[in-house]
């Protein structure tokens, strides 16, 4: 299948995408250059009240919309640049509130002066796809899907991989669910047991008098080079058993062969790989094996692996797994992760036990977490006030030793598949932030790695709002990264970006050739994050290094995982008090859709310098 890329479906040349919600004016603007076919995206995010005076005041917002609409031009200065709204040709009030305007769409104009420039405006949408070509593609599916327990119908057709991108997505397109929906009507199942580790089933002096063991306690200590670097490689979302999947993991592992089961550790080998979570489509133990343990289904060529990392391989669960009751995670995923001896990668000498766990350095604890068992429900597809298990609060405090009161300063970096916040309108999962920062000492920052949704989104340093009589609030650095297996889709403006401080993330995208199905459908890229854990020169210096990649399209138009496109640079160190620190963020692709929060005054929203330090960041 060839691929090339394409603009947003939503894109008109002639004419600027909107969206307004009672809390904000959003717009998007697709600057143009000479020295790129790509255009050059800013999301302007306005208040909701915001007048035209505000918005034509200011200049980069000016200033990429007159690039929107030219490519060579202008010699004018940008200092001569200016605007104003005219509303079918009579120019309006500057104190008009932009809300208040009637037929935006139809008679709405901003006119750039004095280059004499006409903008009209559109609403953005959800996709319009041709109906007849999703129907029918709609209808194969249901000879497809793996409605008998993971297998699917004979088919005398048979495909390279156990799943297919356009299955997934149609299937699930616009909230229809259509296999999940038919899966549960038939096949209620009581959750697997939540399982937990030994020390947690000793207490007081029992607990006192024995030495543990790592995979005893779920606290493991990461180890690396020599010199003390420590490579890691995080997917989420991943587990959709198609070519991207098969694909992402090749490129976390620098170009292995994941076609085969690897047998040890081979050159630039990451040392640990993680998961966050999401075996589609319900996490039975037959899509477990098709999707991340390689077992050849009837109806195609190869299944495709999860890559290990030379010493070690973990995973938390999201809530696909829990669909079927989490038996495809716990009883066949989990015992082929844990710790590897690098000459083996075949087995674990240690399997995973439970479905969390902390690995940890001298400067760092990285801990992963169970949001995926509490989203489990009977009466709805998912529960979206997610607890922490009781367990898993009570390990958090009694092992892992996390309190309001503690003396450990180590940075701490938290994983869970469900994301703390969405800019996109998803309900947040507030209650378990709230548990979290219960064991932390006020105030304290974190950095925090979600997925769920199938995107790449960097949110600037924020604080929770409790909702609980607790009052206690969580400080972090979010980046939601669940684009590394199923499709990613262009989808409407997030119409919640200035109140989650979304600083900017990835609407590239391509188109598939020749395939109708494909019609009005734009794919965004798969990925993943490399991290690299070093000794840090000086007490405060960088500490971590973060990168985010993704798949890269070759000029024949094939995806590929050799040379990945390297999007974020990031880096990161902790303070005397254990506050995680944003030393340096490097946008290295200017494609990424960058974030613009203007409001009527500065507000507390606003970052200073010593703060926030990156090549393309946030103005208020």
């Amino acid at each position: 299948i060839s691929r090339s890329r394409c603009k947003r479906p939503q894109y008109r040349c002639d004419s600027i995408e909107y969206c307004l919600s009672q809390s904000q004016l959003t717009f998007l603007i697709l600057s143009r250059s000479k020295s790129s076919k790509h255009a050059h995206p800013t999301l302007f995010t306005f208040p909701g009240n915001a007048t035209l005076k505000l918005i034509t005041n200011h200049k980069d917002f000016i200033k990429c919309t007159e690039k929107q609409s030219h490519v060579q031009r202008s010699n004018v200065p940008e200092a001569e640049l200016s605007a104003h709204f005219e509303l079918d040709g009579v120019v309006l009030d500057e104190n008009t509130q932009f809300s208040s305007i009637e037929n935006i769409a139809t008679l709405l104009v901003l006119v750039i002066l004095p280059l004499n420039d006409r903008l009209h405006f559109h609403k953005t949408e959800e996709i319009d796809l041709n109906v007849a070509a999703l129907e029918k593609h709609r209808n194969k599916i249901h000879h497809r899907l793996p409605l008998e327990n993971g297998h699917r119908l004979k088919s005398h057709k048979i495909f390279k991989y156990p799943n297919n991108s356009l299955d997934l997505l149609f299937d699930t397109l616009h909230g229809q669910l259509t296999y999940l929906t038919g899966y549960l009507k038939s096949h209620f199942v009581e959750r697997h047991q939540f399982t937990t580790y030994l020390i947690q089933q000793y207490k007081g002096d029992d607990k006192a008098k024995r030495e543990w063991k790592e995979w005893e306690t779920g606290i493991y200590k990461m180890l690396g080079d020599e010199d003390g670097t420590i490579n890691i490689s995080v997917a989420s979302d991943w587990g959709a058993g198609t070519l991207e999947s098969s694909l992402v993991a090749s490129a976390m592992m620098n170009g292995l062969d994941t076609t085969v089961q690897q047998q040890q550790a081979t050159p630039n080998l990451p040392h640990y790989s993680i998961h966050l979570g999401d075996i589609y489509y319900v996490g039975l133990p037959t899509e477990v094996q098709h999707c991340c343990l390689g077992v050849k289904p009837h109806w195609a060529e190869q299944g495709v692996f999860w890559p290990i990392g030379q010493n070690g391989s973990f995973s938390i669960p999201g809530n696909h797994e829990l669909y079927s009751g989490g038996y495809g995670y716990w009883d066949y995923f989990l015992p082929r992760l844990g710790l590897f001896d690098p000459n083996n990668l075949t087995k674990p000498i240690h399997s995973q036990k439970t479905s969390y766990w902390v690995l940890e350095n001298d400067y760092w604890r990285v801990i992963g977490l169970d949001t995926g068992y509490d989203s489990y429900s009977l009466l709805s597809f998912d529960n979206s006030a997610i607890r922490l298990p009781d367990e898993l609060m009570d390990w958090l405090k009694n092992v892992v030793g996390l309190n309001p009161d503690m003396t450990d300063k180590r940075g701490l970096l938290f994983f869970s598949h469900h994301q703390v916040v969405s800019a996109w309108d998803q309900k947040p999962y507030t209650a378990f932030p709230e548990q979290l920062a219960s064991l932390l000492p006020d105030g304290r920052t974190v950095l925090y790695l979600w997925g769920h949704e199938h995107r790449l989104s960097f949110y600037e340093k924020q604080t929770t709002r409790p909702i609980s009589d607790t009052k206690k609030s969580l400080t972090f650095y979010g980046r939601c990264v669940g684009n590394s297996g199923f499709p990613t889709l262009a989808t409407e403006l997030p119409i919640k970006a200035r109140e989650t401080l979304l600083l900017f993330y990835d609407d590239r995208l391509y188109k598939v050739d020749g395939k109708n199905a494909y019609i009005n459908i734009a794919l965004g890229f798969n990925g993943f994050v490399s991290m690299k854990f070093v000794k840090p020169k000086e007490f405060g210096d960088t500490s971590l290094f973060i990168h985010y990649k993704t798949l890269s399209l070759k000029k024949d138009g094939h995806l590929t995982d050799e040379n990945p496109t390297l999007l974020v640079n990031e880096e990161w160190g902790v303070d005397v008090d254990g506050n995680v620190m944003l030393i340096k963020l490097q946008t290295v692709n200017e494609e990424l859709t960058k974030s613009v929060h203007i409001a009527n005054k500065r507000k507390e929203l606003t970052l200073t310098q010593d703060e926030f330090a990156c090549d393309s960041c946030t103005t208020l």
